[in-house]
């Protein structure tokens, strides 16, 4: 029986891809440069140090690294405390529904000024009795470390916790972390990988989850 939920955020519950997506093609525009659909897949998921990096290489010294987060941060902040980040179908229901059935967490690879921004501007705080960004942690997703320290934050077993992911990475951190995993792959997600057939569940919306909760 489940007693905890454990969501990601980003592509999950908010559709913020197109935010970062812009965020980043601006600053790139900025140096007569381009940023594309396959470097913005290429990042999704991935913790902050990763993702500035990357960015910070593609423009070849444009800018410092410290310059690149400053950037991005701040646009994302003001978007997501805004509310100009949409929210994904199902998102608020199935908030409701785990708030009053379950302990509920969040575990993403935003940094933590993201995560606070973005509940603050959903009016989602309420819900979560804990939050984590993998920056926090040795490891971002697809390593199990995020999930196996919120669980340990939250003293949760990880067989009665469900954690709720849209990517192929989350599912496999979640996995990895031996909780129960429910997938909820948004169209960009390879339906055929290896760690969506493992995961306990995938749903279309998240507007399923309440009733897959209850089967697991």
């Amino acid at each position: 029986m489940i007693q905890a939920v454990i969501f990601d955020l980003d592509g999950l519950l908010v559709d913020s891809e197109p935010v970062w997506f812009e965020a980043r093609r601006v600053l790139f525009a900025c140096y007569g440069k381009t940023w594309t659909d396959a470097d913005q897949e290429r990042l999704m998921g991935v913790r902050t140090s990763v993702w500035v990096d990357y960015v910070t290489k593609k423009l070849e010294g444009a800018k410092s690294p410290d310059e690149v987060l400053e950037h991005t941060l701040d646009i994302m902040a003001d978007a997501y405390e805004g509310g100009n980040v949409p929210i994904l179908p199902g998102a608020n229901e199935a908030l409701d529904h785990c708030f009053a059935e379950y302990r509920v967490g969040l575990a993403s690879g935003s940094p933590k000024r993201l995560i606070d921004a973005a509940l603050k501007g959903a009016d989602w705080v309420r819900y979560f009795e804990s939050t984590i960004s993998s920056d926090e942690c040795a490891h971002g997703k697809p390593h199990p470390d995020v999930y196996i320290e919120i669980m340990d934050r939250m003293s949760l077993n990880p067989k009665t916790t469900a954690v709720v992911e849209d990517s192929v990475a989350g599912v496999r951190a979640g996995l990895a972390a031996n909780a129960k995993v429910v997938a909820v792959p948004r169209g960009f997600t390879p339906l055929d990988d290896e760690a969506l057939q493992q995961a306990d569940a995938r749903l279309e919306t998240l507007h399923e989850l309440p009733g897959v909760l209850k089967q697991l």
